[in-house]
């Protein structure tokens, strides 16, 4: 009986460190997505246009949901079509709910300019 209660506890215990790790680069990425979009819209010139704290954390929070449900259709073996409509339903609310016009043309040339 010990040893079956000690096993769960492993197992309970191996499923919260692995729990934890995804989250940690899930939250590395939103991070990494975050900056990225915030040097795209700085590259432009206009370092005012840089993107606020409440602007960062929203886009933040967005990504992390974006990731979970990407991670739900996945596991659910979504396709690609359906992976798409996430990454669409997100950036849309990203570009048309929370950045500001001026951020919007910024982005676009920096993102050139990032790209050369």
């Amino acid at each position: 009986m010990k040893k079956i209660i000690l096993a769960s506890i492993c197992f309970m215990v191996l499923g919260l460190t692995a729990a934890t790790a995804q989250s940690d680069k899930m939250k590395a990425k939103a991070t990494e997505k975050v900056e990225e979009l915030n040097a795209q819209i700085v590259a432009a010139g206009d370092k005012s246009l840089a993107l606020s704290d409440e602007q960062r954390n929203k886009i933040y929070e967005l990504h992390i949901a974006r990731l979970k449900e990407l991670r739900k259709v996945k596991k659910a073996d979504g396709s690609k079509e359906d992976r798409k409509a996430i990454n669409k339903k997100y950036n849309q609310q990203i570009y048309k709910d929370i950045l500001t016009k001026k951020q919007k043309k910024a982005r676009k040339v920096g993102k050139e300019k990032t790209k050369e």
